[in-house]
């Protein structure tokens, strides 16, 4: 039940997050808003590593972080891609489906296949996440590229924190995963720098940033007490909780479509957790 919980709050920090780095994004540039939520997020995962004394991670364990860093930083530089080029309606939904269905290939290949009621919550969650994430017309196969690039990227992220052994520790690893995809994003940062930030824009990245760790460490512990495919299918329904703050704070209007994907999510969830 812990790790139901725990990927059940993940998708709600990720949702707040991706609602708060969007809004940022609309006052300073994509790779600023990334750069100041990598900067914050491996300073707080850091110094969370050191006051609880966890211990430095062995060659492999490092290895492995280093290579889960990479992928998410090119997941969310794909994906973000896609967004400012306009193709949302294409970019989003794609790479949200499989960052889900890697891992969850990924988990039933490893652990079994689950009972029948999570098996069917997975496949409810799966068409949610899908239904949530269209935001708007779509223009022919414009964008499927980098989703897919995307969400394999993110899949695999997903799967890579799970092989990070490290006994108690949490923050450590998370620290550097974080610390190397900003060797992704440092470089964009410099070739594109976007201009001098506003402080409205910075603030909200912060906010973004701080749900985003938030996010990372519920989804670490999900799938390290729980199983990954469950874990993954949880905290990849944030798309309902973005749709919900848009229509409540911005006063947006929720497509029918959407509206689907939120009685999904919420049966998903449902059958998940009996």
């Amino acid at each position: 039940m812990f790790s139901i919980i725990a990927g059940i709050s993940a998708a709600l920090c990720y949702g707040i997050s991706d609602f708060a780095g969007g809004r940022a994004s609309n006052r300073i540039s994509v790779v600023q808003v990334l750069v100041i939520g990598e900067l914050i997020g491996a300073l707080i995962l850091w110094a969370s590593a050191a006051a609880l004394g966890e211990p430095m991670l062995a060659s492999t364990n490092i290895a492995v972080a280093i290579g889960a860093g990479l992928c998410g930083a090119i997941g969310v530089a794909a994906l973000y891609m896609g967004i400012a080029a306009g193709h949302t309606a294409v970019t989003a939904p794609v790479s949200a489906v499989l960052a889900t269905m890697v891992p969850v290939l990924y988990g039933i290949g490893s652990d079994g296949v689950p009972t029948l009621t999570v098996m069917v919550g997975i496949a409810i969650g799966i068409a949610a996440i899908c239904l949530n994430s269209f935001a708007g017309p779509r223009s022919g196969n414009n964008g499927l590229w980098v989703g897919l690039i995307a969400g394999i990227a993110f899949g695999v992220y997903f799967i890579l924190l799970t092989h990070i052994s490290t006994g108690s520790a949490v923050y450590a690893p998370l620290a550097l995963s974080r610390s190397t995809a900003m060797l992704v994003t440092i470089p964009w940062l410099i070739a594109r720098p976007g201009g001098r930030p506003a402080w409205g824009g910075v603030w909200l990245a912060v906010v973004a940033a701080l749900f985003d760790i938030g996010a990372a460490v519920l989804f670490f512990l999900a799938a390290r007490y729980g199983r990954l495919d469950v874990a993954s299918v949880l905290a990849s329904l944030y798309p309902a909780v973005t749709v919900l703050l848009a229509a409540t704070v911005l006063r947006e209007q929720i497509r029918v479509v959407q509206r689907w994907g939120l009685v999904l999510t919420l049966a998903a969830t449902i059958m998940i957790a009996l």
